[in-house]
């Protein structure tokens, strides 16, 4: 399964990725001078920080309560000034520079070139013919020996000449000669998001090895090779207090077998890298076949799909030290410059990064994540629950950064949000849900649910008007709406805040019960839960997204929040709350009409895909899809975040979300198992006329495969690693199966 492309990249959207979950590089396979723009997963300007609370901000929060309560938002906008967060050093994921190599060639004369990236193998090749001889590069990041290996070679003599070396991006950056190498060093400092002289520090090596003659002064020469391969490694002292010297003594570990093994050491490299890395992508396998009216639009899905699951593995690795960020692994130095950052947003970004992990058989690279949230976020968000809310638990906003940030945003518009850390949270039950893992949800998800539940139990508080548990104020992320002709954000009883405690509640009391926990918490929350504000549904039949009846300043928003219930949540379903269903396939409706008015990004689309999805509907789905290939994707298959009316930008932005979303919604469409339901092919659009998945997960840990012929089921195959029963749906028919430990059964 390749990208194969006929022209070298001209810019960072067209270059290929690579990455090991620690250094990302995008590869431009050019002829005369090629490039790769190198990224780390730490190299973070700005610092932690304990004090992005502001004193007093409890009283603010309470009086912001009071005025909303008493319909004054514009007294509620002024309370908010003692509220919002102070930003401090909050910092942003910056590139780290470019390492390029210079062959002087004339791109003129060079015959038949192509470039590639073998998806499944993590492995980006180029060639071309120039002046009788073939050359071909390679390259890939292997995650055993945390290195980049850059491979060119001549097929027929020492023809090869060339200059490399690095050039830094916009952050302090130095390049030093070096036993066979160079050094270099940059520093994460930038003066948008901090204050420009904290950030993280990074050392990193360049190592050539040859069958020519190697110089080394600020750059590396080589004259007269038939081969020359290149080892990039850096380091980070990311929450480390380790000195420069100490980062390179870790650093050289990396490069130990290449100076043992010479030039053949780079193969063996390649083989285990591409052995490691099948083990994760094949997995699952997808074959999809269309009419011959429809083939060319149908042939894209499982590259797609793949590719999402790539880029995923790519950015986040069980040792990653951070999560991903908005771009993975990478860094398209526009992000890092605009307002919104490059970051871990939690309001839709981050939670879509990983919603292929546990379905696509990825779970692996949910375990950054995880140790952020108990190590990062759960302790920044209990000084915000004390702080800015005056309660005990933990709580986090609508964005956070390497340090686990959780205050609220520092501009009221979208503040306050306390229920971002409630959505990231989800994907530890997720976890547990896929896998059956016993011990991760006793001592990790557990605590870090009871702690959020405890929080948002004394957070709630009952409307006078009919005796029911509201919330707030907050936002509905990131939309407002209009009120005596003005524009707001915060308001009580929002449906996105109500949905997520509703979650947050059911998940606790689920949790406790498994684990055989009764205490004070679960009593107050199984009452609380009885009395939560309800979904409701407007005059003209719509999922109202806040609690009263002013129109939204923006009907065609990009974030459609108040829908969550449907996805990822399954709290609206066809099948047992039909009207609220209705209603949702409503919103999305008016979301979408007049269609040019509707703010379109990658991971808005791939929730339309999702919302679909759920619903059934795989022509809308298909049709969500179809619009993004055709409207969003980049020339290397990445889809962007396109500067709109409600997240302007200098250019277009891209966003691991996109593809991971992109994914995430193929596999709905195939499988889905919330409620306790295995579906089988739920939301098959026509034009996927034959084809067959092996290897997704459906909660429960079982493992399904899948084909069909002409729209109809062919045949289902489970497996489960434990002895379990499940029910499996397809169309109208619902059976349930008993599964014996590791033993396939086909259906």
């Amino acid at each position: 399964m390749e990208i194969r492309l006929a022209k070298p990249a001209a810019r960072w959207g067209e270059a290929l990725p690579a990455g090991n979950g620690h250094i990302g590089g995008m590869v431009y396979s050019g002829i005369g001078k090629d490039r790769i723009d190198l990224s780390e997963n730490t190299f973070f300007s700005g610092d932690k920080s304990l004090c992005n609370n502001q004193k007093g901000a409890f009283q603010a929060f309470l009086a912001m309560r009071e005025k909303i309560t008493e319909d004054d938002y514009e007294g509620a906008v002024r309370a908010s000034d003692t509220f919002i967060g102070v930003r401090g050093n909050y910092g942003t994921n910056l590139p780290v520079g470019s390492f390029y190599v210079d062959c002087g060639h004339d791109m003129k004369k060079a015959q038949n070139y192509s470039r590639l990236l073998r998806v499944l193998d993590g492995v980006i090749e180029s060639e071309y013919q120039y002046e009788g001889a073939r050359i071909h590069r390679t390259v890939f990041v292997s995650h055993l020996y945390k290195v980049m290996v850059y491979r060119v070679a001549a097929d027929s003599g020492k023809l090869l000449n060339l200059k490399a070396g690095l050039i830094g991006a916009n952050t302090a950056f130095q390049v030093k000669a070096a036993e066979h190498g160079l050094d270099f060093f940059a520093y994460a400092r930038e003066n948008i998001h901090s204050d420009g002289k904290t950030g993280v520090n990074l050392c990193g090596h360049v190592s050539v090895m040859t069958d020519g003659q190697e110089e080394i002064s600020d750059c590396i020469h080589v004259h007269g090779a038939s081969e020359v391969v290149f080892f990039i490694g850096m380091v980070t002292d990311f929450n480390e207090t380790g000195r420069p010297g100490q980062m390179h003594g870790n650093l050289f570990r990396n490069f130990a077998v290449q100076r043992e093994e010479g030039l053949p050491g780079w193969l063996k490299m390649r083989d285990q890298h591409i052995k490691e890395i099948n083990k994760y992508m094949k997995r699952v396998n997808l074959e999809i076949q269309g009419t011959d009216n429809h083939a060319e639009a149908v042939s894209l899905i499982p590259l797609m799909f793949q590719y999402g699951r790539y880029l995923l593995l790519s950015s986040s690795r069980e040792d990653s030290r951070l999560p991903a960020h908005l771009q993975g692994i990478w860094n398209d130095n526009v992000a890092c410059r605009i307002g919104w950052t490059c970051d871990m947003h939690l309001d839709i970004n981050t939670q879509m990064n990983y919603w292929p992990s546990e379905v696509t058989n990825l779970s692996e690279t949910v375990t950054p994540l995880f140790r952020w949230i108990e190590e990062e976020l759960v302790p920044s968000g209990r000084i915000t629950a004390r702080e800015s809310y005056g309660k005990s638990g933990w709580v986090a906003e609508i964005v956070s950064n390497a340090w686990g940030y959780s205050a609220p945003y520092w501009a009221s518009p979208i503040s306050p949000c306390p229920t971002g850390g409630v959505w990231i949270l989800t994907h530890m039950w997720e976890h547990y849900l896929s896998t059956g893992d016993a011990d991760f949800l006793k001592y990790h998800a557990y605590d870090v649910i009871k702690e959020s539940a405890r929080f948002f139990s004394d957070y709630v508080f009952e409307d006078p008007s009919n005796g029911l548990l509201t919330c707030g104020p907050s936002i509905s992320p990131e939309n407002a709406f209009v009120a005596d002709g003005k524009k707001y954000h915060s308001s009580c009883g929002c449906t996105y805040e109500m949905l997520m405690i509703r979650e947050l509640f059911s998940i606790f009391l689920e949790a406790s019960r498994i684990l055989r926990i009764e205490d004070d918490l679960t009593a107050k929350t199984r009452a609380q839960a009885n009395r939560l504000l309800p979904y409701r549904i407007t005059v003209d039949g719509k999922i109202a997204e806040w609690n009263h009846d002013y129109p939204s300043s923006d009907l065609q928003h990009r974030h459609t929040s108040h829908l969550l219930g449907l996805f990822p949540f399954s709290q609206i379903t066809p099948e047992k709350t039909p009207e609220l269903a209705e209603a949702a396939c409503g919103s999305i409706h008016e979301k979408l009409i007049p269609l040019e008015n509707w703010e379109d990004t990658g991971w808005a689309r791939s929730l339309l895909t999702l919302y679909t999805s759920r619903l059934g509907d795989g022509e809308s789905a298909f049709g969500h899809i179809s619009s993004m290939l055709e409207h969003l994707l980049e020339g290397n298959f990445m889809i962007i975040h396109p500067p709109t009316r409600g997240a302007g930008s200098f250019d277009n932005v891209y966003e691991l979300d996109g593809n991971t979303g992109l994914t995430a919604g193929i596999a709905e469409m195939l499988l889905q198992s919330h409620d306790g339901v295995i579906r089988l092919l739920p939301a098959l659009p026509s034009k996927w006329v034959s084809g067959q998945v092996a290897g997704l997960i459906a909660r429960g840990g079982i493992e399904v495969d899948l084909a069909w012929k002409d729209g109809k089921l062919l045949h289902a195959g489970f497996l489960s690693q434990t002895n379990t029963t499940c029910t499996v749906k397809y169309r109208n028919e619902t059976r349930i199966l008993t599964l014996r430990s590791k033993e396939r059964m086909l259906l």
